[in-house]
C-alpha cells in the first residue's frame, strides 16, 4: 500500500513538471516571424532565444510563468491552465508593437566617426535608481525540492525506494544546477554580444572588440536585465570609452 501511495505520488509530481513547451512567435499584424525573442521562464530563471524562424523549445512546471520580450514590443506572459494533462505543448505566441514611448530621439546621418563620436559626448543618458529593476526576471526563486520536516521514520522497504527517491533528486538538483548556469551563459551571450553593440552604439566593427574588453558586464548583471537597462549600460560605458580615445588622438596644431 505504501509503495503504491509513492508511486502515485511520484506519477503526480511527473505529470506536473517538465512540461515541453515548443512553438513559433509571430508579429499579431502581420503574422510574420519575431527572431532573438527572449523567453524566460520567471521560476527558475532560466531562458532560450527563438532562432531566425521565430521557433523556440523550452521546459516549464505547471505552476510557472513564461514571459516572452523583445525590443519594439510589448511583453507577454503566459501560464499553464490547471486541467491541461498532456506534457507537450505547441503555442503561436502573437506579439503586439510596442506603444510605449521612453524618450524623444533625434535620428540622422553624421559625416565621419569623429561627428559621430562628438554627438555620443553630447548624448544624456537617464539615472537609473538603485531600486529600479528587471520586471521580467527578478523574482524570487522557488526551490524545488524540499527537505522532510517532521513524520514517523519508517524502516523497510519504504526507506529504501525513499532513499533511492532522494538521491535521485540530489542528483536531479545537481544536474539542473548545472543546466541552469549553461542556459544562462547562453541567454547572456544572445543578450550582449558584437552585434548588439553594433546596433546600440554604431561603432565600426574593428572598434567593438576593444569596447567590449572596457565595458565587460557582468553575467549576473545582463541575465537579470532587460534590454533597456542594458542599453543604458551600454551607453554609460561608451561616453567614457570615447572620452579615453579622444585622450589618445594625436592633438592637432
Amino acid at each position: 500500500m505504501i509503495i503504491l501511495l509513492l508511486t502515485t505520488g511520484l506519477f503526480a509530481y511527473s505529470q506536473n513538471s517538465n512540461i515541453e513547451i515548443t512553438g513559433r512567435i509571430i508579429e499579431a499584424e502581420s503574422n510574420s516571424a519575431v527572431p532573438f525573442v527572449h523567453v524566460v521562464n520567471k521560476t527558475s530563471n532560466k531562458g532560450v532565444v527563438s532562432n531566425t524562424e521565430g521557433r523556440f523549445w523550452i521546459t516549464m512546471d505547471k505552476t510557472d510563468t513564461l514571459v516572452f520580450s523583445s525590443i519594439g514590443f510589448e511583453p507577454y506572459a503566459y501560464t499553464i491552465k490547471e486541467n491541461v494533462q498532456t506534457n507537450k505543448i505547441d503555442l503561436t505566441i502573437e506579439l503586439n508593437t510596442s506603444t510605449m514611448e521612453l524618450q524623444p530621439v533625434k535620428v540622422f546621418a553624421y559625416r565621419d566617426e569623429k561627428a559621430l563620436k562628438q554627438a555620443i559626448l553630447n548624448m544624456q543618458t537617464p539615472i537609473v535608481k538603485d531600486n529600479e529593476t528587471s520586471v521580467m526576471l527578478n523574482t524570487p526563486t522557488r526551490p524545488k525540492w524540499t527537505q522532510p520536516e517532521g513524520g514517523v521514520s519508517i524502516g523497510g522497504p519504504f526507506s529504501a525506494i525513499y532513499n533511492k527517491v532522494s538521491k535521485e533528486a540530489k542528483e536531479k538538483k545537481k544536474l539542473q544546477r548545472y543546466e541552469r548556469a549553461y542556459d544562462n551563459q547562453l541567454l547572456a551571450k544572445e543578450k550582449y554580444n558584437k552585434r548588439v553593440v553594433i546596433e546600440l552604439t554604431g561603432l565600426p566593427e574593428d572598434k567593438v572588440e576593444d569596447f567590449m574588453v572596457y565595458c565587460e558586464l557582468k553575467e549576473n548583471f545582463i541575465i537579470n536585465s532587460s534590454e533597456y537597462e542594458i542599453a543604458v549600460a551600454v551607453n554609460q560605458c561608451l561616453t567614457k570609452f570615447v572620452e579615453l580615445e579622444q585622450k589618445e588622438l594625436p592633438k592637432q596644431d
